[in-house]
Parts: C-alpha cells; sequence; structure tokens
C-alpha cells in the first residue's frame, strides 16, 4: 500500500498531451410521468426526469488525468461551432484541462455527441451526432503544427481513436506518424486506438482483449492457433516489437515491457452493480500516468486496474476515479483469479482417476489449523437458501410492478440478482441486503418512501429461509432425518480425523452467529471445533472469515508456515479471504441436494476465488492426502 502511494503521489508531476476523439456523452433519464399527447404530432411526449453531460473519449481521459493529480493536460482536437462544442469546451476547462488546441471547424463538422436514453434503468438505441463529419486539411495542419509546436513540454503522449468518422484519415494518420518516427525515443507515447492499431508504430499499444484477437485472426495468414492469452500477449509482442497492454475486462490485464517481461495482474472483484462504461479510459489514464512519472510496467498494470475497478462502481456515468479511491481500491484488494481456468472446463487438470480438480497446488504439510465454512460445506440445512433470497429481491426491486414489468424488464433484474447471489456467496447475509438496499434504488422502481433497509430485508429472508431450516430441524429430532441426511458425505469423519491429530479447527459462517452455534450443537458437531465457532454480529465491516484468519495470523507460533493453515468452503468469499494470506484453500464443489458428488455451477466461482483445489465432498480426502503428501511428513 506504501509503495502504492508513492507511486501516485509522483503523478503531481506529469504533463501529459491527450490528441483524440473529443465527444460529448449526453445522458437522459426517461420517464412515463408527466408526458402527455402532442398537439402538433398527437404522439404522446417522453419525460426527462434526469439529464446529465460529461465528457467522452479523449476527454474523458483528459479529465481522468487530472482528477488523478496531473500537473498539466493539454487536449488536442476538433469540435463544431455549435453549442454542443461550447458544452463540451465548457466541461473540460471546468476540471482543469488546457484546451487552448481545441480547435473550432466551420464546415462539415458537428461535435461528436452520444445521446443516451434510460428507461428503468435499462439503456434504449442512442443517437449520435456527427457520424457524417469531414475534416479538412487546414484544421489538420493546424492541430499537429501546434501539437509539434509543444511536444518537448510533454512526459507523455497519449494518443486516442474510437471514431471512424473522426479526424483520424488517411492524411492525418500519415502526419502524425511521421511526427511519432522523428521522436520515437526521445518521447513516451501510448495508443488506444479502435480501428488504427496497426497503424501508430513505436508506440505502446493499449488494446482490449477483442482488438487483440482480431488483429491477430486478421495477420494469422497460416491459421496458427492460439493456446492463451499469454500466447497472444508474446505473438504481438514479437509482430509489434514493442511493449503493449492487454486489458481482460474483468479478469485484469496482461502486458509485456520492452525486455520482453511478462507481467499479470488478477481481475478486482467488484461486489454489486457495474457499469463498464469509460473503465478502459480509467485504466488508460493510470496507466500513463504511472509510466510516464518513472513507475515499472508491473506499477503501471497494477494502478490501471485498480482505476478501472473504481470506475465500474460509477452507476450510468464515465466515471473518474479519484487518488483517494484507487488507494481505498488498493486496500486488502479482492481479486479474481484463474479467470481462463475457470471460464473452460477443459482446462481442468484433475488427479488421475479421481473427481479432484488441481489448480496449482503443490504438496503441502498436513493440517495445523482447519477452517470451515459451514453451510454447503458441512451442513446441508440452509439448501436452497438461493431461491429463496433470488424470490426476496425480485419482490424489493419491483415492488408493485412486478405483475406489469416487460419481459426485458423481468430479465434485467433476474441477470442482476443472480449476479449478486454469485458474487456475496458466503458474505455476511446483512451485507447482501445492503447491496439488495443499492439495487433497489439503483432500478428506481420503488418509490424512495418504500424501500426498505438492510435489516428490515434481512429479517424478511431470515423468515423466510427459517421457516425452512426449522422444518428440516424438527425431522432431524424426531428421527426422520440423520446427521448423515443434514450433512455433506465424510464431513465428520474428516473432523473427527483432524481433532485425533491435535489440528485447531475453527468453523466460520456468514449466517447469523447464534444460529450457526445453535444448528451445531442440535446436529452435535460443536465439539469438534476446538478454536472456536464464529459469525455474523451484523456488524457489516467485521466478516467473520476474515475476523478468524486475522486471529490465527497474529497468534500463529513460529513453527506453523501458512501454507499449514488450510480452509475448507463452498464459496469463493473465504477462498480469496485464504488467498491473501496464502493459507491453502481447498474448494467444495458440493451437490448439497444429494450430500455427495459435484455440484459445477460453483467450480467457476471457486477457482476464480482462489481455490487450488477442488473436490466434491471429504470421502475424497484420503486421495488428495496421499496426492499431497501428508503422511510422509
Amino acid at each position: 500500500m506504501y509503495k502504492l502511494s508513492q507511486i501516485i503521489q509522483k503523478y503531481r508531476n506529469a504533463r501529459i498531451a491527450v490528441i483524440g476523439d473529443l465527444c460529448l456523452d449526453m445522458y437522459y433519464f426517461l420517464s412515463e410521468e408527466k408526458s402527455e399527447i402532442s398537439v402538433e404530432t398527437g404522439h404522446r411526449t417522453q419525460s426527462v426526469s434526469k439529464f446529465a453531460s460529461e465528457a467522452g473519449g479523449a476527454g474523458n481521459v483528459a479529465i481522468n488525468l487530472k482528477a488523478l493529480g496531473a500537473l498539466s493536460v493539454d487536449a488536442y482536437g476538433v469540435i463544431g461551432a455549435d453549442p454542443f462544442g461550447l458544452t463540451l469546451e465548457s466541461i473540460l476547462s471546468k476540471e482543469g484541462v488546457n484546451c487552448d488546441n481545441v480547435l473550432i471547424q466551420e464546415n462539415n463538422w458537428n461535435t461528436h455527441v452520444y445521446h443516451k436514453f434510460f428507461r428503468n434503468r435499462i439503456e434504449e438505441p442512442r443517437c449520435d451526432i456527427g457520424n457524417f463529419n469531414k475534416v479538412s486539411d487546414t484544421t489538420i495542419l493546424s492541430l499537429l503544427n501546434n501539437f509539434e509546436s509543444k511536444l518537448s513540454s510533454y512526459d507523455a503522449i497519449i494518443i486516442n481513436e474510437q471514431i471512424a468518422h473522426g479526424y483520424h484519415n488517411t492524411n492525418f494518420q500519415v502526419k502524425l506518424s511521421a511526427i511519432i518516427e522523428q521522436n520515437k525515443s526521445k518521447y513516451l507515447w501510448i495508443t488506444d486506438c479502435r480501428h488504427l492499431n496497426s497503424r501508430y508504430n513505436h508506440t505502446i499499444r493499449k488494446l482490449n482483449i477483442h482488438e487483440a484477437r482480431a488483429i491477430f485472426t486478421e495477420a494469422n495468414v497460416k491459421g496458427r492457433p492460439l493456446s492463451g492469452n499469454i500466447e497472444l500477449l508474446n505473438w504481438l509482442y514479437a509482430y509489434w516489437k514493442k511493449p503493449l497492454v492487454i486489458t481482460l475486462g474483468e479478469d485484469g490485464a496482461i502486458a509485456i515491457d520492452d525486455k520482453g517481461n511478462v507481467h499479470e495482474i488478477n481481475g478486482v472483484n467488484i461486489i454489486g452493480q457495474m457499469d463498464t462504461v469509460g473503465a478502459g479510459d480509467a485504466f488508460l489514464s493510470a496507466f500513463a500516468l504511472s509510466l510516464a512519472t518513472g513507475g515499472e510496467m508491473s506499477d503501471a498494470l497494477n494502478t490501471g486496474n485498480l482505476a478501472a475497478a473504481v470506475s465500474v462502481t460509477k452507476l450510468f456515468q464515465t466515471g473518474h476515479p479519484s487518488v483517494d479511491e484507487i488507494i481505498e481500491m488498493g486496500k486488502s484488494t479482492d481479486y479474481r483469479y484463474n479467470p481462463e481456468i475457470a471460464a473452460d472446463i477443459r482446462k481442468a487438470e484433475f488427479l488421475d482417476g479421481t473427481s479432484i480438480e488441481k489448480v496449482g497446488i503443490k504438496k503441502t504439510g498436513y493440517p495445523r489449523v482447519a477452517i470451515f465454512d459451514h453451510d454447503g460445506t458441512i451442513s446441508t440445512l440452509r439448501h436452497g437458501w438461493e431461491p429463496i433470497m433470488k424470490e426476496v429481491c425480485m419482490n424489493a426491486i419491483l415492488g408493485s410492478s412486478i405483475d406489469l414489468a416487460s419481459i426485458k424488464e423481468l430479465d434485467k433484474v433476474s441477470n442482476a440478482v443472480d449476479d449478486m447471489i454469485e458474487k456475496t456467496t458466503g458474505v455476511q447475509t446483512i451485507i447482501q441486503m445492503h447491496h439488495l438496499s443499492e439495487m433497489v434504488r439503483s432500478f428506481g422502481l420503488v418509490p424512495e418512501n418504500e424501500v426498505l433497509s438492510p435489516i428490515e430485508y434481512k429479517k424478511i429472508y431470515n423468515d423466510k429461509l427459517l421457516d425452512m431450516v426449522s422444518g428440516r430441524v424438527e425431522l432431524f429430532k424426531k428421527g426422520l432425518l440423520s446427521v448423515d441426511d443434514v450433512t455433506m458425505k465424510g464431513a465428520l469423519t474428516f473432523l473427527e480425523h483432524l481433532k485425533k491429530r491435535g489440528v485447531l479447527i475453527y468453523l466460520a459462517s456468514g449466517t447469523d452467529m447464534s444460529d450457526v452455534q445453535r444448528e451445531a450443537s442440535i446436529l452435535g458437531y460443536d465439539s469438534y471445533f476446538n478454536g472456536g465457532i464464529f459469525g455474523s454480529v451484523g456488524n457489516t465491516s467485521s466478516d467473520p472469515k476474515r475476523g478468524v484468519i486475522e486471529t490465527i495470523i497474529k497468534s500463529l507460533p513460529d513453527d506453523i508456515n501458512a501454507e499449514d493453515c488450510y480452509v475448507f468452503g463452498d464459496g469463493p468469499v473465504e477462498m480469496r479471504e485464504a488467498a491473501k494470506r496464502e493459507f491453502t484453500r481447498i474448494g467444495m464443489v458440493s451437490d448439497e441436494r444429494q450430500r455427495w458428488g459435484i455440484n459445477n455451477e460453483k467450480r467457476s466461482r471457486l477457482i476464480l476465488g482462489g481455490a487450488q483445489v477442488l473436490i466434491p465432498d471429504f470421502s475424497w480426502i484420503p486421495k488428495l492426502a496421499a496426492d499431497l503428501g501428508w503422511e510422509d511428513k
């Protein structure tokens, strides 16, 4: 964290030029309220309940640079002699961007404007202005003359191109390429182009994964296949013979430096709704500033990744990360691990003759400390909680409009709820309910005075869930269910074995502590947890799994290594918390319905959470122990 702060503090000395497509993004949030029938046309009007305008394209990059503390940012671009151009220039100037070299072309040029319409938080077809622009040779000459006259004052130059009908025509490309050629070793050149990635040589190219694959496909005349993203990165480096960076969306980024060294950064795991508009610009800005102020490629990759992560949390806006937000995001960051393996079962590596999937684990010692998640790992009493939570969330978000919502609206809400549940499996219920409250407000389908507090939403959910759990507990008490019927196969046998070996055993759950302790006691296995049973106490800043791991870290004897501490769980939360401390992570791809076998829906999220091994249930422990060499040490 100290290094991150040091890197970002240097941004205040950076002088950056941004030459590219200046755009204006205009947001219209439509409402059915207060609309009327037009007297002139006979059609119903559309009311705009909220309106906003922001700089886009190169303008967004320029503002990001200033928001991150750059000493000076000069924008080079073209706008029209229209009100939109005045608005765009005003936005840029207000944020401290120098617009002296933003030229106005009087004829054949309209300011590029993207009119974005949202109804019930769903974006409708966009209206664009500027697609028929034609830049004049005079404008190009003036723009590049101005740029070349100030070139020596910059630490870095960012070239932005995203509009097919902007001013990056053949004439401009030839002239700018000549300037780059003459000054290729004097200055740091970084390009972010949508259509011209093969054009501006001697620059560090920033591409997204789709652009990178398109270039490979076009140039790969022999039809050579690629095994993965790193091979693609190396191929592009050999093709261009220059450093480059490829962003991978939510899966992070990869880069290669001028010595051919590959650098990787995992994507940041974001819980809650995301808006990816502007994420690439945020990455580019922090990435460029880090390199411009002497940072290594790995530093630039990390800061760019964090900036993009901050950006996607800002909904319905281009999102300008601040220094404080990046530093905060860098504290105890939750990452997404091994995304290519998680996304493709064909990349799975299984222990011969077993259902055990290995994800980079090495031989380890016998567990000295063991931390277990509860629901879905040991107990199956709460199997079926996901449909209950989805029902509660759908009703909360849609409110009284649930029977009137369109299929498109229902799908939008359903997908958002599924995503939230997927990403928050294993966290405290109260945290999930905080996200639910945010989602209710974000969708805007329920009046503000009807939005409940997280505690109230939690009560609705808990009441429904405990009705189901209580029914199963009663069957157990009556002897109609045995303990084997409500626990994962082999769980109690393994706990017994660990206890006999003197292992310190903890139970840590996101469920309320009183409920976890009561259920473990009723089912008769609470005595195995000699380290304690921990659950949620309603404090969102005190996660029980994180708390247990931090307690263990502080009290570890000198002869116990981090890898001797094992975490067993079926959720990504415990995997990520363990990964931060380099504990050994055993993911449970448990099928809770039948208590044994594989639930493939858990595979991806556990691998993304950092699991090093996946086992269906505890009956596979002897096979895993033999492979890891537990009994040999």
